[in-house]
């Protein structure tokens, strides 16, 4: 009997300890900080009591290490956009500058000179006899001014300047030419050109010695090329001239021309052109001539 209840006492205390583990385990308790993050497990002591004898099972108490787990701070990097300054290509424009007027006054036009007709005489000789066509060219405080032979200008002169020499002047309202013409043995040349100008800009005497138009005595000058004569700051421009000096008397005209170099080259062109249009010509026969010859030869042995 004692055996038996001592069993089931065994029995009881064994399944009220299974029990008391399974209602007073305590749950761990977690807290939670910025920081770390703890975590405490405590289990309870199970105390038996029974009515029949002592609690023979010691408390027992499980104190579980205090586990701190430190979470690493979250590091957010903002990534800035990377701007890369290009440097800047925009060229400045030049502040604009203010020009002073120009005070460079445009050439007149060249006038186209009409032809006059002069002379000298005195009593019954008419020494000097001139057509001209003259223009001059007048380079006054860095411009070009143009004066032309008016044909209404006043002529005056001298016959017997000397026993060698003529002279020739043409005037207008703003101009004075003198021509000198001198004669040796053989020749008549003109001598010396002045030439006086008055214009508004400006006013002067130029002259040239240099030895022009020769021609045998008796003879006139004559060309219809153009050539230029030059002074200091004036170039005289004679586009057509006839010219004859130390004339005789009862002589109403010019003498035989004597024409200037510049026309006799003009002239020799025409015989030289003509020449080459002849030869080409007796060419062009001689080949035809032998072309026809053969081609009769060929007929020829062909019929025998």
């Amino acid at each position: 009997m004692k055996l038996t209840t001592s069993c089931i006492f065994l029995i009881l205390l064994i399944t009220s300890g299974f029990c008391d583990d399974a209602f007073t385990t305590s749950s761990p308790t977690e807290t939670t900080n910025t920081s770390a993050e703890t975590v405490t497990t405590t289990t309870d002591s199970t105390t038996q009591s029974t009515s029949q004898q002592p609690d023979t099972t010691p408390s027992t108490t499980t104190n579980l290490p205090t586990t701190s787990s430190t979470e690493p701070p979250t590091t957010t990097t903002t990534i800035k956009p990377t701007t890369t300054s290009q440097p800047d290509t925009t060229t400045p424009s030049p502040s604009p500058t203010t020009l002073p007027p120009s005070t460079t006054t445009k050439s007149p036009k060249p006038p186209t000179p009409a032809e006059g007709s002069w002379n000298v005489t005195e009593g019954n000789l008419t020494c000097i006899r001139a057509d001209l066509e003259i223009r001059f060219q007048i380079i006054v405080q860095d411009r070009v001014e143009y004066i032309a032979l008016s044909p209404n200008a006043t002529s005056s002169g001298n016959c017997k300047l000397s026993d060698t020499t003529q002279e020739l002047e043409l005037e207008d309202s703003n101009y004075k030419l003198t021509m000198i013409f001198e004669k040796d043995s053989t020749n008549a040349y003109l001598r010396n050109i002045t030439f006086n100008y008055n214009l508004p800009d400006g006013s002067g005497l130029v002259y040239n010695d240099t030895k022009l138009f020769s021609v045998k005595i008796g003879n006139s000058y004559m060309c219809d090329s153009s050539n230029d004569v030059i002074f200091r700051n004036v170039t005289m421009e004679v586009l057509r001239i006839r010219i004859q000096a130390f004339g005789s008397i009862g002589n109403k005209d010019f003498g035989i021309a004597e024409k200037c170099e510049a026309d006799n080259t003009v002239n020799d062109m025409v015989p030289i052109a003509v020449g080459i249009a002849l030869l080409v010509l007796v060419v062009v026969v001689l080949i035809a001539y032998f072309v026809g010859r053969r081609r009769s030869r060929q007929k020829g042995y062909q019929s025998v």
